[in-house]
Parts: C-alpha cells; structure tokens; sequence
C-alpha cells in the first residue's frame, strides 16, 4: 500500500506499530493519506484528499475542548468529519467521534492507538538558568482577542527543540501555560500544583 504522511510529530513510533509494510510516497500517487492534530494546513491537505478520493486516516481524532478559543478545536472535527479511518487515544475521543458521525449518519472507523507524546522522551537541559525560574508557554486563543501588558521576559524564546523545553519545565518553579503540553507532558515531569492554567484553552482536559 502507497500513503503518504502529513506530520510536525517528533515521534511518529505509535503510527509505526500501526501501519506496517507501507512504502512512504508523495501526495499526488498517494492511495492513503495520513493526517496528525488539527492545524489549518492539515485541514487543507484533508480537504484535497477527500475531494481526491483518498483513504484518510486521522490521529488524534475526537479530542473536544471544554471551551472553543481556536480554530484548531473547530478544525480537528472537520478532519475526522472527512476521514475513512479515525485513531484515537482513549475511550473518552472514541464516543466524541461516534457523536460526530451519527449527526451526519456516516459510519465510523475507529482505532484506539494510544498518544505518541511520550515515546522517546529527551531532555535538554542546556537552557537551564543556574538561579531558580518560571516558564510561561502561551499559545494564542485566535477565538478571542487578547491584549498583552508587561514587562520584557528574562528570556524570551520564539520557539524551542522539545528537548530544550522538556528540559526547562523539568526544572522550573512554576510553569504558566494554555498549552496541551500541561496535559500530556508536564504532569510526568513537574508536580501538578507546579502548573498554573492561563485562560480556559486546554484548561480541564485530561489524558489518560
């Protein structure tokens, strides 16, 4: 079987254990394509695969935010409303993906395989202040409008290799974040009274 892989995952081992025996290809001669999370341009790729006639299967299909603050929440539906074959990580996705599918009366194709997130984990603790820190992780809430007031951060970093970042939550203080890596990440590296929710993205969500 020819598919072809859309993915910024560091690790991909859980898909490995799933797909056996695939010869990796380019979109075009593709007859399966496989589509991660819930950014727009993976949306853009699943919508050129479903009016392609392709196999789409969608990771980490049926993860519902208690509060929609993104596009990404609207869009991670949309995928898995195109897909042939939903994986998921647990039971709780699997019945949001069965809701979806019987309000437009499509038959579901669920796998439960599981999160990739912490496969292999590497820390990097190259970063590291000697004295002690916070980190704030914030992603944008393209939902709602946001206004920033304050003063320049110690360090300020546009992004970071997950090894440098696992590094520094490894050893902060306190971690500020709205960031999914509160949920999958952070809770088996730091204590979670260490982690401090900013806003409502991601805030009650849980991984089990």
């Amino acid at each position: 079987m020819k598919a072809y892989y859309m993915s910024n995952s560091r690790s991909d081992k859980v898909l490995q254990e799933h797909l056996k025996n695939i010869e990796w290809i380019r979109f075009e001669d593709a007859e399966i394509v496989l589509l991660t999370g819930d950014r727009w341009e993976t949306h853009c790729m699943a919508t050129q695969a479903f009016l392609d006639h392709k196999y789409i299967i969608h990771y980490y299909a049926g993860i519902k935010d208690k509060f929609i603050s993104t596009y990404d929440a609207i869009l991670r539906h949309c995928i898995t409303l195109m897909s042939d074959e939903q994986w998921v990580e647990n039971k709780k996705c699997k019945r949001v993906v069965k809701e979806l599918f019987k309000a437009i009366n499509k038959k579901t194709n669920i796998k439960i395989v599981g999160s990739n997130h912490l496969h292999d984990v590497i820390l990097d603790f190259s970063k590291v202040p000697e004295e002690p820190y916070n980190v704030v992780l914030y992603n944008p809430c393209t939902k709602i409008k946001e206004i920033f007031i304050g003063p320049n951060p110690d360090k300020q970093y546009g992004s970071l290799p997950q090894e440098q970042l696992l590094g520094l939550i490894k050893k902060c203080e306190k971690f500020y974040t709205n960031s999914s890596c509160g949920v999958y990440e952070a809770p088996f590296l730091i204590k979670k009274k260490q982690i401090v929710w900013l806003g409502k993205r991601n805030k009650g969500r849980k991984y089990k």
